[in-house]
């Protein structure tokens, strides 16, 4: 497996560690245990994104020091269950798979996502943004699908958000409130909130590249200089 894009270290907070790659690792990379969890159906693409997925999160986590010499499995939500004490999310487009980990001590919820750089359909902008988030987007750039990328802080907050919620519970993608604030022509700032006061703000980071879309979004146990300076890109 080679080395990919190096874009998730400029969107995350030192004291995470995330691993990307651009290329897939074998099937037999997997643990027996981890096998079963793909469907008896599973084409052979979907095999092997699964199971780079799983060795970037255990190459992660052996970088934040937690080597992890067994299977990554799922949880009730069906997410990896990490390592007590860890939070991590994995993610996977055509050409790219990546991991992220991270002490709980540190972030609270940690969530990331990858998509290709190409415009949601309609249907699907009007099903999950709102009018204010599309009225709020930064301007037409021919080059930047913008509804792209704010689905895409939506999946990565949802996915930090779902482990904090405790068995039973779930969010819709819809109610996730999302605002972009651009840095640079290339990266910017995420600030989420949910349509549930509960459900805790997060912020995050954005990155684009002409043939990928990567976002964070991220809960830092303590206020964190680090986690706003790599928010900033």
């Amino acid at each position: 497996m080679t080395a990919g894009p190096r874009l998730l270290g400029r969107l995350l907070p030192g004291w995470a560690r995330a691993v990307e790659t651009s290329a897939d690792a074998p099937v037999t990379a997997l643990h027996d245990e981890e096998r079963a969890l793909l469907a008896p159906a599973a084409v052979e693409r979907r095999r092997r994104e699964f199971a780079t997925g799983r060795v970037c999160a255990r190459q992660a986590l052996a970088a934040l020091g937690v080597p992890l010499s067994g299977p990554l499995l799922r949880g009730p939500d069906g997410a990896p269950s990490w390592p007590d004490g860890v939070r991590g999310s994995i993610t996977h487009c055509p050409g790219y798979r990546a991991a992220a980990v991270a002490f709980a001590a540190d972030a609270r919820a940690l969530g990331i996502d990858a998509e290709p750089p190409a415009p949601l359909s309609p249907a699907a902008t009007a099903a999950l943004t709102t009018a204010a988030e599309r009225a709020a987007l930064p301007p037409p750039h021919a080059r930047v699908p913008w509804e792209t990328v704010l689905f895409s802080a939506k999946e990565a907050a949802y996915k930090a958000w779902m482990p904090t919620l405790g068995p039973g519970r779930s969010l819709a993608l819809r109610d996730a409130r999302v605002r972009l604030v651009p840095v640079t022509a290339h990266s910017g700032r995420i600030e989420v909130r949910h349509a549930r006061r509960e459900v805790p703000r997060l912020c995050g980071a954005y990155r684009l590249t002409s043939d990928l879309i990567v976002t964070a979004a991220y809960l830092p146990t303590h206020t964190d200089a680090d986690a706003v300076a790599a928010a900033g890109g």
